[in-house]
């Protein structure tokens, strides 16, 4: 595996499925590389853990790092290259365009963490002019974000074709993150109410189809003072806007606190009408 921090023109040169990670990898990241493998084309994996995208300081300096470890992960699983930039590379020519994630980046994890998906769309827009990739995969545990880039990909006809990864979860049904290891046991115990939420909505929703009266419910059903929950809702997978009774294609999206680490997560299903 080659290891850069800058890009030259013998990798720009490839047919290149790009990786974008903020380290601290685990198995969830590891699907997507082994995902990505299958399809021929040169690998490539960045690490870059953007300051943009983060709207406090504490938590862009608490956010796991572990390069060592990362570089050796990588390179048993055959990656062709790895990119890691430093923030200099990324921003510092001063030309890179702030890109607008507009209404749906407001709402949500957007409301909660206001310019998130700002920053997010503005580094993925940098790095892929800068790897300048055919392919590229990113995973469904960050459902709106990936709702987001295949908007932005598909609005600005960039020739990039997005892939995406499915949610790994741990044996208890906890998604996996690299904030999880931050969380003591109890911790990651109590994290577990996350994907029970998610599956007591689905399943009263299915019962009930009333939208907000499933919410309340659920919120009723499963509370856990050691679970913060900061939003729960039902969604069009197809438009990111709140669930009608014509929608085909559901997701249900949560956010919460364990422990002070924020931890998202999603399912999705289809609507029998």
């Amino acid at each position: 595996m080659k290891h850069v921090n800058q890009l030259d023109s013998e990798i720009n040169g490839q047919e290149l499925f790009f990786i974008p990670t903020m380290g601290s990898l685990h198995k969830g990241h590891l699907s997507l590389i082994e995902n990505a493998k299958t399809f021929g084309l040169k690998t490539i994996v960045s690490i870059f853990v953007n300051p943009k995208q983060f709207n406090n300081s504490r938590d862009y300096e608490k956010y796991p790092r572990d390069l060592e470890r990362d570089f050796q992960i990588l390179n048993q699983l055959g990656v062709d290259f790895l990119f890691t930039p430093n923030e200099d590379y990324i921003y510092g020519d001063n030309l890179v365009n702030v890109v607008d994630s507009g209404n749906i980046g407001k709402k949500y994890e957007g409301n909660s963490r206001p310019g998130h998906f700002d920053g997010v769309l503005t580094v993925v827009n940098r790095l892929f002019d800068l790897v300048k990739p055919k392919k590229a995969i990113f995973g469904k545990k960050d459902a709106q974000q990936l709702f987001l880039i295949k908007e932005y990909v598909k609005n600005e006809k960039l020739d990039i074709e997005i892939h995406e990864g499915d949610i790994i979860r741990d044996s208890n049904g906890l998604a996996l993150s690299s904030r999880n290891q931050l969380l003591s046991n109890n911790g990651l115990v109590t994290a577990r109410g996350l994907k029970r939420h998610l599956d007591t909505l689905k399943e009263i929703y299915i019962e009930t189809g009333s939208i907000n009266e499933s919410v309340n419910k659920t919120l009723n059903t499963c509370q856990d003072s050691k679970l913060d929950i900061d939003y729960l809702h039902i969604l069009d997978k197809d438009t990111f806007d709140e669930a009608t009774e014509e929608t085909k294609n559901a997701i249900i999206i949560i956010a919460g606190k364990v422990e002070g680490i924020r931890l998202i997560d999603n399912i999705d299903f289809k609507v029998e009408l």
